[in-house]
């Protein structure tokens, strides 16, 4: 069967989509494990703020915005984004760097092509045009550089996003050829729909839909009891919690905010105050710090993870940490 699905909220998306596969998936068995997929999936998230999952085991963004703020460095190794997301590790190559990593595709592809800054600069000329295309998947990830080689440990499962402007609103399409729907698609969801809001602010756009389109949209078998689990959790307030983005004025603006997350991982007790950002960034930064704090399991770091909580402007931030302190 095909699938559409139609949301405001993220978690609503999740519930639809999940429930969906697990009554109408099929059996497949590719490398990575057993699953039960659909092919042909359609995925609309109307309102792109609502990208944060309220759900009490999925609720967690820390690796989320882990991921995004690695794709912004332009990187793509693994000694970043392990701090966020550990089982990175077993798709990282011998020079451990994550192959199929996206910060070099959007910011250097073949080492030439800033792909983000030419899709902004794109739509500045010609709000109209269907050209604004940001390709990930490449034709040579298909190909071993020699006969000896191993294939690649990761390949991206995106293949392209496409941003188009109608009546004001920036719109943004993804492409993607594989996708999990349990640790993947909650990910995707958020770093794509950030990355058309930062987007939307720098070509003067209003938000519009968010569109994902998924080959093989699948849960693997070894997450089918929290799969299940989660459709009994029952989600809480769909209210969204992020508010809009504050206006940047190019992607230069970025290099601060990574140099603060830079700081933290370096340094759990950095001050964010001292870094020239707006609140809403600060939070984000404070959500991981906090994060980083708790994960050394010291009062004292405990103690300036409360203080962190208590400094956030957007409290919506705090439901991160119910049950940790």
């Amino acid at each position: 069967m095909t699938l559409l699905v139609t949301a405001e909220c993220v978690d609503d998306l999740l519930n639809d989509v999940h429930q969906a596969i697990l009554t109408n998936g099929l059996w497949n068995t590719p490398t990575k494990g057993a699953n039960i997929e659909i092919l042909g999936a359609y995925l609309i998230l109307t309102d792109p703020r609502r990208r944060i999952s309220r759900t009490e085991s999925r609720g967690k963004i820390i690796s989320c915005l882990g991921e995004l703020l690695w794709y912004l460095s332009a990187q793509n190794d693994l000694d970043f984004i392990r701090h966020f997301i550990p089982r990175y590790v077993k798709y990282a190559e011998s020079d451990g760097r994550i192959h199929g990593g996206y910060g070099p595709r959007l910011f250097s592809m073949h080492g030439r092509y800033n792909q983000l800054e030419n899709v902004i600069s794109l739509l500045q000329e010609k709000r109209t045009t269907r050209r604004a295309l940001i390709q990930l998947f490449d034709a040579s990830d298909l190909v071993k550089d020699n006969p000896e080689q191993k294939e690649y440990a990761d390949i991206p499962c995106t293949i392209s996003l496409q941003f188009i402007v109608r009546q004001d609103a920036l719109h943004l399409f993804v492409c993607m050829r594989s996708n999990d729907a349990f640790m993947g698609l909650p990910h995707d969801v958020f770093a794509f729909t950030m990355l058309q809001e930062l987007v939307a602010r720098l070509t003067g756009c209003k938000l519009g839909h968010y569109h994902h389109f998924v080959s093989s949209l699948h849960i693997y078998e070894e997450h089918f009891e929290q799969v299940k689990a989660l459709q009994q959790e029952g989600f809480m307030s769909t209210l969204p919690m992020m508010g809009d983005m504050p206006e940047i004025q190019s992607l230069k603006d970025i290099t601060v905010i990574l140099e603060a997350e830079k700081a933290l991982r370096e340094n759990k007790e950095f001050d964010i105050d001292t870094m020239p950002l707006s609140d809403y960034w600060k939070d984000l930064l404070r959500v991981i710090k906090t994060h980083f704090l708790l994960r050394s399991h010291t009062s004292a770091h405990d103690e300036l993870a409360r203080q962190e909580l208590t400094a956030l402007n957007n409290q919506e931030y705090r439901f991160i940490f119910d049950g940790k302190i």
